[in-house]
């Protein structure tokens, strides 16, 4: 079964899921949880944001991909 993108729904997703809730929250989880640890060259670190898209690219393609066919 083909699943149909909706890629304008998915570019402003993704973007909506990478600042908001990733960035936001990971910012908000170090400073709460480990305030001794926390450093802005870990957060925006290469390795660190790679993963931070990732996860915002694959939320997008669950968000953007949902069928909002009724089935009968």
């Amino acid at each position: 079964m083909k699943t149909k993108i909706n890629w304008k729904k998915f570019i402003l997703s993704s973007f909506i899921i990478l600042i908001s809730f990733v960035l936001i929250a990971d910012i908000l989880v170090d400073r709460i949880f480990k305030p001794q640890e926390f450093d802005w060259n870990k957060i925006f670190g290469f390795e660190n944001l790679f993963w931070k898209v990732l996860a915002s690219i694959v939320g997008a393609y669950f968000y953007s991909s949902e069928s909002k066919e009724e089935k009968k």
